[in-house]
């Protein structure tokens, strides 16, 4: 079988459950994780997983992943534009094909102020070195591979490429005797936490009888619970920090409504295919997501769920206080995006498209 070096640059942030998602299902090609720390070995088991060394994270050298590759492997597969250039140099030095996938706030950041931050300066710097040499870029949002193309990528060299899930992981469970919405991820800007609550302490002021449950962690926390506060909504939300991906379904199972009110960023931070959508719709579980980044390409608006404009209070309250008070409505849109989910999202159907851009990759390579 042949085999793939997936570089991931922590492996694996809690948030990033789709990496190990992926480098455990894949059926025709072995697959080989190079990381610079490994975190969470007890949530995210894989082997093996390689790790650079004390000067890998500064140098992006590691005579140890030389000599691992010069073993034999077929293609390089970078996780983020920012992440790959760790995975660039190998790629060169071994004469392999190199794969990368653009989540999100990688595409932006390539022609953003925020790209002169020193943390950033590297990216900045080799970003354009990367892009020449990569053999395919996968985008997880229509949005990013338009974005790429104007960045000067060209276009016969990116494909669209949705990230699946595993839906025996996700089944509607009994919702608890108070209704209960949900938002899930990390507490930064982009996320659009703070208009979800805004829109919950509407829903609250009308009387509606419902809990909102905050899943993760994150820089914003503190502003968060202090909105919550402000608002004056406390009795009604809990902060339930990061959870395993278990737990999380569990919740989804028995919750009443997901909301994911992302926004772009001051930096142009944005989402890509936002997979706790994904996860709540295999759920079940009606969505409220916005017209950002790829959320319309996994909610369909009114069929599954409803798509508000980004930074909509009103808009958010509107649909928010609909659902709540309209249990036949949840299990239509619920029942609606599980067929979505399944039609669309399966995770072993889009492995197996990964695998074929794998092949398309050491194809090109070969020319």
């Amino acid at each position: 079988m042949p085999r793939a070096a997936v570089f991931s640059t922590n492996f694996l942030d809690y948030s990033q459950t789709f990496v190990h998602d992926e480098v455990t299902h894949h059926q025709r090609y072995v697959v080989e994780v190079f990381c610079r720390k490994r975190m969470y070995p007890e949530r995210f088991p894989f082997e093996p997983v390689h790790v650079g060394g004390p000067l890998y994270g500064a140098t992006r050298r590691s005579p140890a992943f030389d000599r691992v590759l010069a073993s034999g492997f077929d293609l390089i597969h970078g996780h983020f534009g920012t992440g790959s250039l760790y995975a660039h140099p190998y790629a060169r030095r071994h004469s392999l094909p190199l794969v990368i996938t653009f989540h999100g706030y990688d595409v932006p950041l390539l022609t953003s102020s925020a790209r002169f931050y020193p943390k950033r300066w590297t990216y900045a710097l080799l970003a354009g070195g990367m892009l020449r040499d990569m053999t395919l870029g996968l985008c997880a949002s229509r949005e990013l591979l338009e974005m790429l193309v104007a960045s000067g990528v060209p276009r016969e060299r990116l494909r669209l490429y949705h990230l699946g899930i595993d839906l025996n992981a996700f089944r509607r469970g009994t919702p608890g005797a108070r209704l209960r919405v949900l938002m899930v991820g990390r507490f930064v800007e982009k996320k659009g936490f703070e208009f979800g609550l805004r829109a919950f302490a509407q829903c609250v002021q009308q009387g509606l009888p419902a809990e909102l449950v905050l899943v993760g962690k994150g820089p914003l926390e503190a502003r968060l619970r202090a909105l919550v506060d402000e608002l004056a909504i406390a009795a009604s939300v809990q902060f339930v920090g990061a959870l395993p991906s278990r737990e999380v379904a569990t919740l989804l199972a028995e919750a009443d409504v997901l909301m994911a009110p992302s926004v772009v960023g001051a930096h142009g931070d944005r989402e890509s295919g936002v997979i706790v959508l994904k996860e709540a719709s295999a759920s079940q579980l009606p969505v409220i997501g916005t017209l950002h980044g790829g959320i319309p390409e996994i909610i369909d608006d009114g069929v599954t769920g409803y798509l508000v404009p980004e930074r909509d209070v009103q808009a958010l309250s509107t649909r928010l206080a609909q659902l709540l008070q309209d249990a036949a409505l949840r299990a239509q849109l619920g029942r609606a995006g599980r067929a979505k989910m399944e039609h669309e999202y399966d995770l072993t159907r889009q492995v197996r498209q990964l695998e074929g851009f794998y092949d398309e990759a050491r194809s090109l390579g070969q020319r």
